[in-house]
């Protein structure tokens, strides 16, 4: 693999990123840690190289964990470098298939690291393959059989693509399908990636845990693969993030995104931070704009609650529920909500001290209703506000963005918010 990546691994943590990244490039040779980037204190996001090959690490919560939908094959080229990396993988962790002579393969076995993260190690020449490291896909559940399908799909998309290898299942093979995907290896821009179908009941499939970043020069170029991906039942999701028609995710990311949220500056590069969570697909020249506006500042709060995702959206959007929970304290109550959930449908909740001493209207109108997934709306004053719910291990993961106005600090704005987030929580999970 040779000059600039155009597809990233990108591997969501809990609160291990930077952790992680050490001790994967403690595994695998001629590896390195790359940028760090900070929010506060906090390490967000962590560039590392495994034997040249570039991967991110996040600290984004606990809500996405790790499957074997995606692991990553590893092609050695001595039995000392199998058992080296083997033996670093498997502290703390467990084999999925032991280290052993299968037929393809004279030294092969796979693991799950300590992280939750799939490693498929194999003895052979990397000439062969192209690549030392190869995510691959497998196609379990809904997607079962949809592997090759899903090949022809992304080739058709980047350009230096094409299929190396496609071997299907034959009679017995061990997978009862036969005619699906036993294994393929196939380039994507320049990057080798494999897949597979399986028919067994795995109970687990593609998620957030790993995505994959398509660097773009352009807005031309972010445009491009953002509709091609959301085609056909892919759904847009929040900052750059999308899921395809399989359910595999990618980021959509513009280098000067990158350039602009690593700004020197650091007010500057929060202001474009802020301009990006507001966004789904990214547009460039408005997160520019959002840099440069010294007014600007936009606000998130967020919060896992423990519910399924369907009744969360129904107390969400419903008036008889918003009235139990839309106040941040219990000196406040909202003893009125009206709620026309449709894009230019107009809602009014009214907050007010107990005693009567005060008292506001919240008001606005919906510009974007996706039911169970996100809706959008511009307050009365014109600020804009976007609220995200994802299915998440254990629940539902709710993500507010909102801009922040200029009359109260920005720090009690966003606790406010977020106590009424949390009261919507403990209201959620309580009926």
């Amino acid at each position: 693999m040779s000059g600039k990546q155009k597809i990233t691994p990108f591997l969501w943590y809990d609160n291990q990123a930077e952790e992680a990244a050490h001790f994967y490039t403690s595994v695998f040779p001629d590896s390195k840690i790359g940028k760090i980037q900070h929010q506060g204190d906090a390490v967000m996001t962590v560039q590392f190289f495994l034997s040249g090959q570039e991967f991110s690490a996040l600290n984004g919560g606990p809500m996405f964990p790790f499957n074997p939908s995606v692991s990553f094959y590893v092609v050695c080229e001595s039995e000392a470098e199998v058992d080296h990396a083997w033996e670093k993988l498997l502290e703390g962790g467990q084999a999925m298939m032991p280290l052993d002579k299968y037929p393809w393969s004279e030294k092969y076995g796979w693991v799950q690291d300590k992280y939750g993260v799939s490693w498929q190690l194999t003895l052979g020449k990397i000439p062969d393959v192209g690549q030392k490291i190869s995510p691959l896909l497998m196609f379990t559940g809904d997607q079962h059989g949809r592997a090759g399908d899903a090949i022809n799909f992304y080739t058709s998309l980047f350009d230096h693509s094409g299929t190396n290898l496609l071997a299907r299942y034959e009679e017995g093979e061990g997978d009862p399908a036969v005619g699906t995907i036993k294994h393929a290896q196939f380039r994507l821009g320049g990057n080798v990636f494999m897949a597979m179908d399986s028919s067994y009941d795995h109970g687990f499939g593609f998620n957030e845990a790993i995505s994959f970043v398509v660097h773009c020069a352009t807005q031309k170029e972010v445009d491009y693969f953002w509709e091609k991906l959301t085609a056909d039942g892919g759904e847009e999701m929040m900052c750059a993030w999308l899921k395809d028609k399989y359910g595999v995710v990618w980021q959509i990311v513009p280098d000067e995104l990158i350039r602009l949220i690593s700004d020197p500056d650091p007010a500057r590069a929060q202001r474009a931070v802020g301009a990006m969570m507001q966004m789904r697909k990214i547009d460039i020249e408005k997160i520019r704009q959002a840099a440069d506006d010294e007014s600007r500042t936009v606000i998130t709060v967020q919060a896992t609650v423990h519910a399924p995702v369907e009744k969360v959206w129904k107390m969400w959007t419903q008036p008889e529920h918003i009235m139990n929970w839309n106040f941040a304290s219990g000196d406040w109550h909202a003893p009125r909500a009206e709620n026309d959930l449709r894009p230019g449908g107009k809602f009014s909740y009214r907050m007010e001290a107990k005693d009567g001493s005060m008292g506001f209207d919240f008001s606005g109108a919906f510009t974007l209703i996706n039911k169970n997934k996100n809706l959008d709306f511009r307050l009365d004053d014109g600020r804009q506000v976007q609220v995200h719910f994802s299915e998440v291990d254990g629940g539902t993961f709710v993500m507010e963005n909102f801009e922040a106005e200029g009359m109260n600090p920005v720090e009690m704005q966003k606790a406010g918010w977020q106590a009424i987030l949390d009261n919507f929580k403990r209201y959620a999970e309580a009926n």
